[in-house]
């Protein structure tokens, strides 16, 4: 049998080998105790000196004593001997030995004691030499039987002189004081013996830590001398594509041009080749901004600008970025809107958004995609909701990882390097901000970036001016229910709406009149409405009951001043509510269990609104929206 696994510079022992060094703290430990153990010698033996010194011959009493101090002065010394021996592990027998010597001289001591001051004459005396007796036998007790060598040659030949002296007497009370001493001489002995197995299995214990942390601390030296070196191949690596970087770009954009020029000349045959070529040049130039981009995360070349960002704007950005591609996948994308602003890097955080959005919509076949922002204590969630295959458990742990894709992600439908999660989980831990998926197989995943929510002053939203960029959809055919207690915000807000093609029914609450409009209305395509109302009801109370009137769940746009995250909660709560009193109105009044209406704060955009009204509606048409579309194919022919 050996010892412990030892690895890593330390060297396997033996059986024997291991059995020394336990024993060399066995002793160590007996050693130790040797101060308080001659202390106690000493003071017994003055006692006993003291009793008998009228009654015995002095000489006798002298030399006992002077050979008993003797003895502890030798145990003295030998204990220092051994504190200073440096080899003291490799000549452990030779110093287990000695103190067995030892214990023995000690035990012959007493024992001589027992016989040569035994006085039956003498009652008091008797029991003074009886106790300073057992009292050393019982003091020396931990000190011998941490050894059990040393126990066994010291405790009969301290105790059992004094029983036979106690039985050659032959009367009755010596034989009944003889047994009792016997009991206790067996009792100490059982007693010793357990004692030195728990102390010898202590010492071993104690030594096979020692030993497993001196292989733990040399396994974590060869662990941390890896990981140094993997650290220095990953900056050598980081500073190389730094440092080519510019000359990476450069051929790149080269072949671009080239391609570009192609591009017009190739005829015939030729199309489809070059057609081919400038894909590939696509691929290959975004393969290297991404490694690219990794680089610079990876050398801390990128340092984030924290500041405040408000999120519906950020939101708004992102929604008119990914819509198109949405739609031409036949795709639903939902941004909820929450009206509140975060601390980070905003252009940092769109790249993590925007790389998460088109994982999304990537490996989404059906259904949609949601971007919603959630508080979460004193954070913000920012999440992105898709309705694709999903991550399988096992592969959780490598969905970031440089060029993994797993098998969810193969595909042509799902296109990709493999780097944009990387590029996520590289940007959130230089902002700082918790990256958390969670996901079922076949179901969707959520990805979850954590915001600190910002302190400081809503800055101003920007004007409309800087979104003119974005393309209004036309509304024609479409009737839309306008609830809005201002009379002067629901007259221009009527008139904007029609300017778009749409039939406008406006009620300043739930009235009367609205209810009889809504009555002889043909159909009803949305509802805009706001969410303070002078009536005693809300826009979300009135939202659902013109649902109930109409008979079908249309789509709804709540354009408020409140807080997007209580109108969401208090459409939910009201949606419950009505499901509970009238399981029957479900396909009337709600959309689904769980539904959110778009929410707008005000004050909004006309771009804004109309983006969000159509896409409510669903007016996209191939991936563009109805009016931008008809002024791109006018723009062909006009080519």
């Amino acid at each position: 049998m050996v010892g412990p696994i030892t690895r890593f510079g330390i060297e396997i022992e033996s059986r024997e080998q291991r059995q020394e060094k336990i024993l060399a703290g066995v002793i160590a430990s007996v050693y130790r105790q040797v101060p308080q153990s001659v202390l106690g010698s000493i003071v017994g033996g003055v006692a006993l000196v003291a009793v008998f010194w009228k009654t015995h011959d002095p000489n006798v009493l002298l030399a006992w004593f002077i050979a008993m101090l003797i003895e502890s002065l030798v145990r003295l010394r030998v204990a220092r001997a051994f504190r200073a021996a440096a080899t003291a592990v490799d000549q452990v027998r030779l110093w287990s030995s000695r103190w067995v010597a030892l214990a023995a001289l000690a035990g012959v001591l007493w024992g001589a004691a027992g016989v040569l001051f035994f006085a039956p004459r003498e009652p008091l005396q008797q029991l003074v030499l009886v106790a300073v007796i057992l009292g050393v036998a019982f003091g020396s007790l931990t000190l011998y039987a941490t050894h059990r060598p040393a126990l066994f040659a010291f405790l009969p030949a301290a105790l059992l002189p004094l029983i036979a002296r106690m039985v050659a007497q032959g009367e009755p009370a010596y034989y009944t004081a003889a047994i009792v001493v016997l009991a206790v001489f067996g009792f100490t002995m059982f007693f010793g013996r357990n004692f030195g197995e728990t102390m010898f299995e202590a010492v071993k214990n104690n030594y096979e830590n020692e030993v497993l942390v001196a292989q733990l601390m040399n396994e974590k030296r060869v662990a941390d001398e890896a990981r140094r070196a993997a650290e220095d191949a990953t900056r050598s690596k980081t500073k190389f594509f730094a440092a080519a970087s510019h000359d990476l770009r450069q051929p790149l954009q080269a072949i671009g041009i080239y391609c570009s020029l192609l591009k017009k000349r190739a005829q015939g045959p030729l199309e489809p080749l070059v057609k081919n070529l400038s894909s590939a040049v696509d691929s290959l130039s975004k393969l290297v901004e991404e490694l690219l981009e990794i680089s610079r995360l990876d050398a801390g070349a990128i340092q984030p600008r924290v500041q405040q960002v408000l999120i519906d704007e950020m939101f708004t950005a992102l929604e008119q970025e990914f819509m198109p591609q949405a739609a031409g996948k036949g795709l639903a994308l939902r941004v909820r809107h929450a009206g509140i602003a975060v601390e980070s890097d905003p252009v940092l955080l769109a790249r993590v958004l925007r790389n998460l959005l088109g994982n999304a919509l990537r490996y989404s076949m059906r259904g949609g995609v949601l971007l919603a922002a959630r508080p979460r204590g004193g954070l913000i969630s920012l999440e992105v909701w898709d309705t694709g295959p999903g991550i399988r458990k096992e592969e959780l742990d490598r969905v970031f990882e440089e060029f993994y894709r797993g098998e969810s992600s193969r595909g042509e439908a799902a296109s990709g390097f493999g780097l944009g999660l990387s590029i996520v989980k590289r940007i959130c831990s230089v902002l700082g901000h918790p990256l958390i998926v969670t996901t079922r197989p076949g179901s969707g995943t959520v990805f979850r970036v954590e915001v600190p929510l910002s302190s400081s002053p809503r800055r101003a939203v920007r004007s409309a001016n800087e979104l003119t960029d974005a393309s209004l959809r036309s509304l024609t055919g479409h009737t839309i229910v306008l609830i809005e207690d201002n009379e002067e915000i629901l007259n221009s807000m009527s008139n904007l709406l029609r300017s778009w093609g749409a039939e406008v029914v406006a009620a300043t609450g739930f009235t009367d009149a609205l209810v009889a409009d809504l009555r002889s209305c043909k159909r009803v395509d949305l509802i805009l409405a706001d969410q303070n109302l002078r009536d005693s009801i809300s826009g979300v109370e009135a939202v659902v009951r013109v649902r109930e009137i109409v008979g079908f769940p249309v789509p709804v746009v709540m354009l408020t001043a409140v807080q997007g995250i209580e109108v969401v909660a208090e459409f939910q709560r009201t949606l419950q509510r009505y499901l509970q009193a009238s399981p029957q109105l479900a396909s009337i009044i709600a959309r689904s269990r769980v539904e959110e209406p778009i929410v707008l704060q005000k004050p909004t955009n006309a771009i804004v609104l109309n983006n969000r009204i159509a896409g409510a509606l669903g007016l996209l048409v191939s991936g563009l929206p109805l009016m931008a579309r008809q002024a791109t194919e006018a723009s062909s022919v006009a080519g």
